[in-house]
């Protein structure tokens, strides 16, 4: 279990590192598309000579199967998350971002039958509390600007869990051909809408720099998340309780604190409020079936 934990804990660091990178391209404004596709090419390259090098089998139709749903629910999320970013700030778009570990969360307690307590029913209550407070106040001018931002955060947020959720159908020893095809496909499927934009084949100052640097932040944090998925499925049967609160929730503070500091960014009194606010339901809902049973009993 502590193994599971700790793979959690490291894929949360990862995934912080992602968040800098989507601000970078949308604070830089780069074209969603240029950015998703140098993105997913870089990933694809990347574990593609890693699968290679590990001598894994390159066909498997259910994997393939599920990396095609991760590679259209995350093109999108990217979009997106993208447009989102050119509104509001890292406090407000990666914290709502990451609240969507209560898409896998459901999907854990409803289809993997992970246990749904009290305390992790707080604990989605403070998540929720958490989108409303930051989502509240805009920091854009008229409603057009405000309802623009809610409607793609929003669907990043439902997107973001669908991938999320797919980890835990992923067979034993097959997660780097999952990421792989993830990729591939993913990388397919923005081929066309760049090239339909008309944007230059090579990429502009920086992009492929920011775009290598998210796909190494990304495989590497998908693959962390399966392996702890795993790892804790071994021991309990509450892997999706246990694994999803940590890597979306640890996440959220590590995103907003290094886009502060890499990016320059202010983090609002309220941002800060919603991300004390979301941590706090986070923890609640990471938080084992026995804690407080244990707590109670005399040392």
């Amino acid at each position: 279990m502590i193994t599971g934990v700790l793979l959690a804990l490291l894929a949360s660091l990862v995934y912080g590192f992602l968040g800098v990178t989507f601000e970078a391209a949308a604070k830089r404004n780069y074209a969603p598309w240029d950015f998703i596709f140098w993105k997913q090419l870089c990933g694809t390259i990347l574990i593609f000579v890693i699968v290679a090098v590990r001598g894994d089998p390159l066909y498997r139709p259910d994997v393939l199967a599920l990396g095609a749903i991760g590679a259209l629910s995350y093109v999108l999320t990217c979009v997106c998350y993208l447009i989102a970013s050119r509104e509001r700030d890292i406090s407000a778009n990666w914290t709502i971002l990451n609240m969507s570990v209560l898409v896998p969360l459901s999907v854990s307690i409803l289809w993997f039958g992970d246990k749904f307590t009290g305390t992790k029913a707080i604990g989605a209550l403070l998540t929720l509390g958490a989108i409303v407070l930051i989502g509240g106040k805009p920091k854009v001018s008229g409603m057009t600007g405000a309802s623009k931002w809610a409607s793609f955060i929003f669907g990043a947020f439902l997107l973001n869990g669908v991938l999320s959720a797919l980890f835990r159908w992923v067979p034993d020893g097959c997660s780097f051909l999952f990421v792989a095809y993830f990729y591939a496909v993913s990388c397919l499927m923005a081929l066309p809408f760049k090239l339909r934009r008309k944007i230059t084949v090579t990429p502009t100052k920086g992009l492929l720099a920011w775009g290598a640097a998210g796909a190494f932040s990304h495989c590497t944090g998908m693959l962390l998340t399966i392996a702890a998925l795993t790892v804790v499925g071994k021991v309990s049967q509450q892997a999706g309780v246990v694994v999803f609160p940590i890597t979306n929730g640890f996440v959220i503070p590590l995103g907003v604190v290094l886009g502060a500091i890499i990016l320059g960014q202010k983090i609002p009194a309220r941002n800060k409020a919603g991300v004390g606010l979301g941590m706090a339901g986070l923890v609640l809902l990471s938080l084992p079936d026995d804690f407080w049973h244990n707590l109670a009993l005399p040392s």
